[in-house]
């Protein structure tokens, strides 16, 4: 499966991304065009839930032929533990989303003067698009792939993409949607300095599908002169109002925490940065 990606960062879009989540698969061949892949260290911008943006100095598998960038995200979540354990403990087990690269100069300078995380935007290249694949005989884009009945208790599919992107339509149809912030979102909202009251009510101002690492992502940049973009995962909101969708967004919410529960104890992604 490929989707365009919702357009982050000022600069030019570069690459083509996939988060490779298939631990025994280390792609020495493109699952596109089945070329011999390269290595390419990017610094890569992720977001970690709800408002910590980092970059990653990170060597990818790349294919020249199809401007193909793959990270394992076993390794990314491994870093990604390290570095939290060290900085921000609070922040291990929540959403990701990497959203795509810098310069390396702008990495190189920030390693020794960090940025003002309002500057990562007019510094990034989001990427053209998210591709996805799955194995059934020989990689395929996931739309093309039949589709077994998954064991629940062995699946490590988080969303049933049909259903989300379905949802992600209506919830685009219907923008603005009146939210809250849940408590952890709440709490690091005003560790970042945005002064928000237990029952203040924002918007919803834009919405896109992340794939499981993050689920429903919602822009909900609270009102004011801010230079802060807040991003965060649906599952993170409190639905307000009277929008038609509060039931669907709410089963969403309840049917993704769930799954996320049951798979406790899969692998990496699950046991450290469990959502």
């Amino acid at each position: 499966m490929s989707k365009k990606a919702s357009r982050l960062g000022n600069l030019s879009l570069l690459y083509n991304f996939f988060l490779n989540p298939y631990s025994d698969a280390r792609f020495t061949r493109c699952p596109q065009c089945e070329g011999k892949t390269g290595q390419k260290k990017v610094p890569l911008a992720i977001h970690v839930d709800p408002h910590y943006p980092i970059i990653l100095n990170y060597t990818c598998r790349y294919c020249t032929n199809c401007d193909l960038l793959i990270a394992h995200q076993d390794e990314i979540e491994n870093y990604l533990y390290q570095m939290f354990t060290k900085l921000a403990s609070e922040a291990i087990g929540h959403d990701y989303l990497v959203m795509g690269t810098t310069e390396r100069a702008y990495w190189k300078d920030g390693v020794k003067h960090p940025h003002d995380p309002t500057d990562l935007l007019d510094n990034l290249h989001g990427f053209k698009q998210y591709l996805n694949f799955e194995m059934t005989g020989g990689w395929l884009p996931d739309e093309a792939a039949p589709k077994p009945s998954p064991t629940p208790e062995l699946s490590s599919q988080i969303d049933n993409v049909k259903d989300v992107k379905e949802l992600v339509v209506k919830m685009e149809a219907n923008l603005p949607i009146s939210v809250r912030a849940g408590k952890g979102l709440l709490k690091m909202l005003r560790k970042q300095g945005f002064p928000i009251s237990d029952r203040q009510t924002f918007s919803i101002k834009s919405v896109f599908y992340a794939g499981d690492e993050m689920g429903i992502a919602c822009d909900v940049t609270p009102p004011g002169k801010h230079k802060k973009a807040v991003v965060c995962s649906l599952t993170h909101l409190e639905i307000v109002g009277a929008s038609p969708l509060a039931e669907e967004m709410r089963r969403y919410q309840e049917i993704r925490k769930r799954k996320l529960a049951q798979q406790d104890g899969f692998g990496l992604r699950d046991i450290v940065f469990k959502r």
